[in-house]
Formats: structure tokens, sequence, C-alpha cells
């Protein structure tokens, strides 16, 4: 099996405004085909990371290297491979959409019109392409932007707080889009305030505070790091707690959640196990199912609730 190539490399980044460090020290990798996470409180540097990325603030010291090339060194090179939408999407509002898209196609030879087309029916702007920027709502132009940036088929395609402006229908959308982009071969690094979405959408998540990257796991991990927990439906849910404490006292932390059910925490025994022992006790289960802990939970175990950005 062949293993993912990393197209962006940032390590040891430090970026320092005065005597401010805003990023201290970080490092993390993107892998080929992957949707990678960004999330942070405000002032967590976020921001800074991705400003650095895309050659908007020039680190103090550290590498970033996209493709193999230094972004420092190489800076031609390197940004070739990268489509991004950074903070509010800018267009030429007395144009259309179609000729916005034009415009960036110019920037580059191997785009086609069958490609301009092909993205616009990726984003879903078939049917308000040709009209003015000065009339789409912020979801629409944030549908152009990413249009724009995938023109030219990048390697590293960066998107900053992406979900702006959309409906739900919108962001399930984006969401199955950059799926399908990762699928074929595309790397993602997103950041976005929607932790519900970010859950659904990236294959890891890295997580700042205060300049540094405080934690970073693969979202198979989030859902599987803790010791099980399984939530119990039974129409008897005292009854139920007692036998459980009765069969196996310390070993085994239960009580009682909302709705009829008990919230049974262990790795003495499995799900099929605890149904067996409360049906042979003559205890209704009605549901039982494996407590996944999410990412926001994560996140405020880890930020200790600060304000997402």
């Amino acid at each position: 099996m062949r293993t993912a190539a990393t197209i962006l490399d940032f390590q040891h980044v430090t970026k320092k405004f005065g005597k401010t460090i805003a990023v201290n020290d970080v490092t993390f990798q993107v892998k080929e085909g992957e949707v990678y996470g960004l999330l942070g409180p405000n002032g967590a540097g976020k921001t800074t990371v991705i400003k650095s990325i895309v050659g908007h603030l020039r680190p103090s010291s550290g590498s970033i290297t996209i493709s193999s090339y230094d972004l420092q060194k190489e800076f031609a090179d390197a940004i070739d491979f990268v489509g991004a939408v950074v903070e509010y999407p800018m267009h030429y509002e007395y144009m259309s959409g179609y000729q916005n898209l034009k415009l960036t196609a110019n920037m580059y030879p191997e785009v086609t019109k069958a490609r301009i087309e092909e993205v616009i029916e990726l984003v879903g702007l078939q049917g308000r392409i040709d009209e003015p920027v000065r009339k789409y709502s912020l979801g629409m132009r944030q549908r152009l932007a990413l249009a724009q940036s995938i023109l030219n088929y990048p390697q590293l395609l960066i998107l900053d707080e992406p979900m702006n402006g959309l409906d739900p229908l919108g962001m399930r959308d984006l969401r199955n889009l950059l799926r399908s982009l990762a699928a074929n071969g595309m790397s993602i690094l997103v950041s976005s305030h929607i932790l519900e979405e970010m859950e659904l959408m990236c294959d890891r998540i890295g997580i700042m505070s205060h300049g540094y990257m405080i934690a970073e796991r693969n979202m198979d991990e989030i859902h599987h790091a803790q010791t099980p927990v399984y939530l119990v439906r039974v129409n008897d849910p005292e009854e139920a707690l007692k036998l459980l404490s009765e069969e196996y006292g310390e070993q085994l932390h239960a009580k009682e959640a909302v709705g009829g059910r008990i919230e049974v925490e262990t790795t003495l025994i499995s799900a099929s196990q605890i149904n067996r022992i409360l049906i042979k006790a003559g205890i209704e289960v009605q549901e039982i199912h494996e407590k996944k802990q999410s990412l926001e939970e994560l996140y405020l175990q880890l930020t200790g609730g600060a304000e997402i950005e």
C-alpha cells in the first residue's frame, strides 16, 4: 500500500509581531488526499498560520514546504501548487461570476473553457453565473471564490471559514465537494468555527491555543480514544443499575441518563454482553449503542471552552 505523500510540511514555525508571539514553534503536516481541519479560540494563531502558508506573512523562524518546494526560497514554484480562499472573498462586483472566473483562468494557460464550466457545476452556480457579482449573497460569493481557487487543479487547497453565509444545504454540498476533491488526491487545509461540520468533513484536526499547537488527532482517534460508554434504554433503569452494580461492582461505572436510559462506562464487557445480562434478568432492553466522543467535547476539554474563531 502506497504511503500518502506530504504536500504541506509546516515545521517549527514561529511568528513574532514585535514582542508578541502569535505562533510559537508550530509543526504539522497535510498529506495527499486528506482534509485537515485547523481549530482554535480567538487569538490562537490559526489565521497567522494560514497567512504564512499563502505568503501574506513571513515566518520569524521555521520552514514551510509545499510539494517539496521551500516557500521562502522557492515561492513562485511552491505557491503554484496552492489554491486558497482567505478572509472575505474579493471580486469585481460589476462583472458577472463567469467573467470573474475567466479573469482567473487567464492566469493559467492549462485552464480550458471546459474546465471553467466544470467548476461552475461543481460549486453549484450554474443558474446564476452570468449575473453581476453585486447581486450575489455571501454564500454565492463563497462558492465563486472556491471555483476560482480550484480552477488550476491545485495540490493544496486552503479555505478559511468557507461555511460563512451557507445554509445547511449549502454546507452539506460544500462538505461533499471537499470530500470528493480529497478522494481525487487534493490536499485540503480548512478552518471553520462550525465544529459539527468539521467533524463530518475532516480526516485529521489540529487544535491551537495561545500560539501553540496543543493537540492533533485523527477523527477515528477522537471517536474511540476513551473508555467505551454504552447508552442503554431499558424499561426499568433503577433495576438495571442495581443488577450491573451487584454483578461488577467498581469494575464498571453506571449511572442513570435521560429518557429511561442508563449510561455504562466499561472496558470489561461489550454491548452484547450487557444486553444478554439484562435480558436474562428479565429487564427489557429497547436500545443499546456505544456513545462516541465528539469533536466539540474534545475541543471544550482542551481549550476550557474558549470561544472558537
